[in-house]
């Protein structure tokens, strides 16, 4: 069995999204913090996001354990936001292998990609847990229902880790779907028949009106795409954060 350790397009477009990630966020931090009064329009937008993902995030699913755990939430929000923003930048289609470049487009989109993210935070979580109950008490918080009978107990042992799985599956698949099916629909309407270039040249009077219909509904699409791309971040990340609280309780 050949293993093939090529670097991949899916590879360098998560490295390029990483790369703006650190690249804004150290330019946004140096901004910040040479500013006494005023921070420009940058400096001031990425600090009330900032201050966005402390206060909705860290701070109400964390409590005083926020503090350890903001730079983990804060980087996987932001890397999340500008990997899901990538796909919305134009640039060259992408025409086959007989025609190879490079093209932009969200990594998010590859289930790879957020399977992956799922599964690091997922045993991220898992591993906090034990560390802080140990395995026996790990076992009984996540396997285990208080005071329930024994045939019970039984069955929590089968069900729960279908249960405990089911986090990082719903992680993966909800960000991958989300991004997948609005860069389609953006593509059907931008590419369709009576908005491609033909229309422009050999179409009547009439049919470039109506051509006219769906590329304006592509340029809405696009700015409700750009919505959706904050709001998944946001999504993804609250629930990281909610499962990872949910292995820093003690107890049920």
């Amino acid at each position: 069995m050949k293993i093939d350790f090529a670097i991949s397009h899916e590879v360098m477009l998560v490295w390029i999204a990483a790369a703006i990630t650190m690249v804004i966020m150290i330019a946004a931090a140096r901004v910040i913090s040479s500013s006494l009064v005023s921070t420009g329009k940058f400096g001031n937008l990425m600090e009330s996001m900032v201050d966005f993902v402390r206060s909705n995030i860290v701070d109400e699913f964390l409590g005083h354990h926020g503090k350890a755990w903001f730079g983990f939430f804060a980087a996987l929000f932001f890397f999340l936001l500008f990997s899901n923003l990538m796909g919305k930048i134009p640039g060259p289609v992408y025409h086959g292998a007989e025609e190879p470049h490079f093209w932009l487009e969200s990594p998010t989109g590859n289930i790879n990609v957020t399977a992956g993210m799922a599964i690091f935070v997922f045993l991220v979580a898992q591993a906090v847990g034990v560390i802080k109950l140990g395995p026996l008490g790990y076992f009984k918080k996540k396997f285990l229902l208080p005071g329930a009978p024994w045939w019970v107990q039984f069955l929590a042992v089968l069900i729960m880790p279908i249960v405990l799985l089911a986090e990082p599956f719903s992680l993966a698949v909800r960000l991958f779907a989300n991004m997948t099916a609005g860069h389609k629909v953006l593509v059907t309407f931008a590419v369709a028949e009576l908005v491609g270039g033909v229309w422009l040249w050999n179409a009547g009077t009439w049919q470039k009106a109506v051509a006219a219909l769906p590329f304006a509904l592509s340029v809405v699409l696009l700015a409700f795409e750009l919505f959706v791309a904050f709001i998944q971040a946001f999504i993804f990340t609250l629930l990281s954060a909610l499962y990872l609280s949910e292995s820093l309780e003690e107890h049920h």
